[in-house]
């Protein structure tokens, strides 16, 4: 009979897989790696979640990366704009290539009209070739062409039939540039093919988030029919029981720490696949939380307060005096408190570096 895991002990096993029970010391490349891309949906996401990972990490070493073509940003799981190392997004792209399909049809295909998809894409290719643009930009030209067709019906079809990147300047610190596009054959050298098979993405994935349910990992990919690898992987993984009886996979030699094992407070960017990529988000978000994390309505980025998500965090800078506000969900201890403040001026510094005073503020519970 496997072990019954409650939801503390899969927080521990998550923090440590996901770098913030402490900081590692991998490359940044390697660190985003492990994690299967990180959520790119905002331009400092990223930036967010590897400082909260690495030890050391700053702004410049992340858009080196970007620039010099090492880490590419685009949509890849869930629909949703991921940044990549080259061989992953490849790799992973391919993959994702009939959920993105579907995307289109279900939200987009009716605002398309009657247009002829050939056509388009065939136009829309030979523009992005000519010069990288904006899905503004873009639809803007294609709609001079077929008139009867929403703009961003159509630049939407290229970028869920072809990989499209987000190219510098924008999507890099600082930048508030809207995002440019270009096709990833004029970005990154060939080949354009470069499998990961589905065996391996089951093994990556655990690694990096297990223990996990089938339903866990079709949620952070949109992947379907994974319960056939997982069944054929079986041999060569662990499993243990949910406290909600669902059966959860594992590498047999990957860390699960003590349930008791100290946590330190964490700041998540907006999006964080830490908790975004499972099905069951019980492990680091309460029950009684889950409306907070509503990605269709207004929240607030999260705060980890002994490993799990205890409060929201905003930053404002005005007249060179930026000031960090923690807003907390639950009653917080003393120690608690003082800890958010000693990590939050560290993350303050960090998003708001030119700033001429640093304020920690954090409310009093609700």
């Amino acid at each position: 009979m496997p072990d019954q895991f409650t939801d503390r002990q899969l927080n521990r096993a998550t923090l440590a897989r996901q770098m913030l029970l402490e900081r590692s010391d991998r490359g940044i490349a390697e660190a985003v790696e492990w994690l299967l891309g990180l959520q790119g949906q905002q331009t400092q996401d990223p930036y967010i979640g590897l400082w909260s990972r690495l030890h050391g990490f700053t702004h410049e070493a992340l858009t080196a990366l970007i620039v010099d073509r090492i880490l590419v940003r685009a949509t890849t799981m869930r629909g949703t704009l991921h940044l990549h190392t080259a061989d992953d997004l490849i790799g992973i792209r391919e993959h994702m290539q009939p959920f993105l399909r579907t995307v289109w049809n279900s939200n987009f295909r009716k605002r398309f009209g009657g247009n002829d998809e050939a056509a388009v894409l065939k136009l829309a290719r030979r523009y992005i070739d000519e010069k990288p643009a904006t899905a503004g930009e873009l639809g803007k030209r294609l709609h001079e062409s077929f008139p009867t067709a929403d703009p961003l019906s159509m630049t939407v079809l290229l970028q869920m039939s072809d990989t499209l990147i987000q190219i510098p300047p924008t999507r890099i610190w600082g930048s508030g540039h809207a995002p440019v596009l270009t096709q990833i054959q004029n970005w990154l050298p060939a080949p354009y093919e470069r499998p990961i098979s589905r065996e391996t993405l089951v093994r990556r994935y655990l690694a990096a988030y297990g223990p996990a349910s089938v339903a866990d990992m079709q949620t952070w990919s949109r992947l379907t029919k994974l319960g056939e690898v997982f069944e054929a992987l079986r041999p060569e993984l662990v499993t243990f029981i949910a406290p909600d009886d669902r059966e959860l996979f594992d590498l047999p030699d990957a860390p699960r720490p003590d349930a008791d094992t100290p946590a330190p407070v964490r700041f998540l960017p907006l999006y964080e696949n830490a908790y975004l990529g499972y099905d069951n988000r019980r492990r680091m978000l309460a029950e009684d939380d889950a409306k907070r994390i509503n990605m269709f309505e207004n929240f607030k980025p999260g705060v980890l307060v002994d490993g799990v998500i205890a409060a929201g965090w905003t930053v404002e800078t005005k007249k060179g005096a930026a000031t960090l506000t923690i807003e907390p969900y639950h009653k917080l201890r003393k120690t608690d408190v003082a800890e958010l403040e000693s990590e939050g001026e560290r993350f303050l510094r960090f998003m708001e570096e030119k700033a001429e005073s640093f304020d920690v503020r954090v409310l009093p519970l609700a």
